[in-house]
């Protein structure tokens, strides 16, 4: 039970410290002060990453133009190296102007169907052929 009676004593509560309300007012300055500080670094930062990002777009887009250049350079290359080989391969001229006017090549007739008498000529020949093959 004494512990509890000390706790009591007024030396054992804090005492209270004065305040100094002109400390205050040039802490408000100062902290308003700081936030103009901050509002300004912001702002140089911002213009900062326009500037990055304007000068980053301009480098990628400047990248996409000579991409561009060059795949076209080599497709026209490709392609007269493709009609010189279509022109010294021997082949149709249908095949040749198709890569000229870049148009779809016809399609060919299908093949027509045999008539009777086309079909007993066959079936003799076939015939004749299996059974010259039997005698050897």
């Amino acid at each position: 039970m004494k512990e509890s009676t000390e706790a009591a004593t007024p030396e054992a509560v804090p005492s209270m410290e004065t305040i100094d309300e002109t400390g205050e007012s040039t802490t408000t300055t100062n902290t308003e002060e700081e936030i103009n500080q901050l509002i300004q670094q912001l702002q140089d930062k911002l213009i900062e990453e326009d500037k990055r990002h304007d000068n980053a777009l301009v480098y990628y887009n400047q990248r996409v133009q000579e991409e561009k250049e060059r795949h076209t350079k080599q497709h026209r290359v490709l392609e007269a190296q493709l009609l010189q080989a279509i022109a010294q391969q021997e082949g149709s001229a249908a095949d040749s102007d198709y890569w000229l006017s870049n148009r779809k090549i016809p399609k060919k007739e299908p093949p027509k169907k045999p008539s009777k008498q086309e079909k007993a000529l066959i079936r003799a020949r076939v015939k004749k052929a299996y059974t010259a093959s039997k005698k050897k």
